[in-house]
């Protein structure tokens, strides 16, 4: 199993190996460690992202844009959609990018240096509303709202920590949810 979760097997895989350039500790013991708590503390009948990687399809759980019960929703609101091909960063830099209540950034600091992804913070805090959260998970390169932004970015590590814990995409090591003050 650790063979399976290693840097160079992940590569193999798809995984750019730049990727773990901000990683911090050993990969491979870090997704057997959270995969052994998705098959226990959590339903695997129940996951849809444990279903995929371990049985290639979805069994008896599916995402939640995949589900008969979410279809009309969904297309309803296909016209709210603005997709664009271009950085985060450039896209901060448009008329657009103001006013914003809510940012779902994935993982997507723990593929910059820690200089990066707090200037890249600091623009996303400019652009949002007072009141706005900004969500955003760390699979192995820690990287939470810097002190000399606590002024303008309140953590709320109890919503945080329940959403993590109770979380289908299981391997991530921690969440992070941010009001804009």
């Amino acid at each position: 199993a650790r063979a399976f979760f290693s840097r160079t097997v992940m590569g193999r895989l798809g995984r750019d190996p730049r990727f773990f350039d901000y990683a911090e500790g050993s990969v491979s013991e870090h997704l057997l460690q959270r995969a052994g708590y998705a098959l226990s503390a959590l339903d695997p009948g129940d996951n849809p992202y444990l279903q995929w990687l371990l049985l290639g399809c979805h069994r008896s759980a599916l995402p939640y844009a995949l589900r008969q019960e979410n279809f009309q929703a969904i297309r309803e609101n296909l016209g709210r959609l603005d997709c664009r091909v271009q950085s985060l960063e450039e896209f901060m830099g448009t008329p657009e990018a103001s006013d914003i209540d809510g940012f779902n950034l994935s993982d997507i600091f723990e593929y910059m240096s820690e200089r990066n992804a707090c200037q890249l913070l600091e623009k996303l805090i400019a652009s949002g509303r007072k009141g706005a959260r900004l969500v955003y998970w760390n699979l192995l390169a820690p990287r939470r709202r810097p002190d000399r932004l606590a002024h303008r970015l309140r953590p709320l590590e109890e919503l945080a920590s329940e959403l993590l814990r109770t979380d289908k995409a299981f391997f991530y090591s921690a969440l992070n949810v941010e009001e804009v003050l």
